[in-house]
């Protein structure tokens, strides 16, 4: 199920315009989780697809040790994502690509793991970003993802309006895993609970805790977006996303959404 209809601004179109730094829900805590279970370590070659400003590619290679290639379907993210490499000690083993979630342009088992942060929702068709990122991993390698889940039952109608005010399509636990053995991926599993709690939802911003979305901006970042969001969409788009957060953080505080992390392993033996 995805957006359709006039577009009005979103939770996510006010964080992307905003031009600050945030990350996924669950912050670093879940991005170092995400490398537990991917398993990464010196040596290895880790795709990150959908990479937006490079903060987890860095991450990766600087921690773990790993040989990164990030990919973006947008020019100016690569364009960050590389001036923000070249400033770090990991510039030689990270570097960024435009592309296609949905077409990767690599080869049939390139990578060791393969990784998406918070962007399988994002494009047309979920189903090929995961099919493309089982193809590109290696025998016996690491597909990892997470992303935004339904907690609990709820009609295609609220699911819709949700989806809309949010900027993504969340999925059931069982969709998601679903999707993914559908990719070709075996030993699936999950870990949901834990990220999905609205304390650790919101925790976006590094080095800072967040209980609530009026929190992930400051005051002062908060109204330069407001003023940014004017000129593109009007009163009437501000209000909507005004109008959209509210919505958006009762339905998490009511447990309707919140977060999952996905991973499964390509079959066959490690080369």
């Amino acid at each position: 199920m995805k957006r359709s209809g006039i577009h009005r601004p979103t939770v996510e179109d006010a964080v992307e315009i905003s031009g600050i730094e945030t990350l996924h829900p669950g912050g670093f805590a879940l991005t170092r989780r995400t490398a537990e279970v991917a398993g990464l370590e010196p040596g290895l070659r880790v795709l990150d697809v959908s990479s937006g400003r490079g903060t987890q590619a860095v991450f990766y290679a600087t921690e773990y040790g790993v040989d990164v290639t990030g990919l973006d379907l947008s020019e100016e993210m690569v364009r960050t994502a590389t001036e923000r490499a070249s400033e770090t000690p990991v510039s030689g083993r990270v570097r960024f690509d435009l592309g296609d979630s949905q077409k990767l342009p690599y080869p049939d088992a390139t990578f060791d793991v393969v990784i998406n942060e918070c962007a399988v929702g994002i494009p047309d068709d979920s189903q090929a970003v995961l099919s493309e990122m089982a193809r590109v991993v290696k025998p016996g390698g690491r597909v990892v993802i997470h992303e935004s889940t339904w907690r609990r039952p709820l009609g295609n109608d609220e699911k819709r309006e949700l989806a809309e005010r949010y900027g993504t399509t969340p999925l059931e636990r069982e969709e998601w895993t679903g999707m993914m053995r559908a990719a070709g991926l075996e030993q699936v599993e999950d870990e949901a609970e834990p990220w999905s709690r609205p304390q650790v939802f919101w925790n976006v911003r590094q080095g800072r805790e967040v209980c609530c979305p009026l929190m992930v901006l400051t005051p002062g970042e908060r109204l330069r977006t407001l003023r940014r969001l004017l000129p593109r969409h009007g009163l009437k788009g501000v209000a909507k996303v005004l109008a959209n957060e509210r919505v958006f953080f009762r339905a998490v505080k009511a447990g309707k959404i919140g977060y999952g992390l996905y991973w499964g392993r390509r079959p066959g033996l490690a080369g």
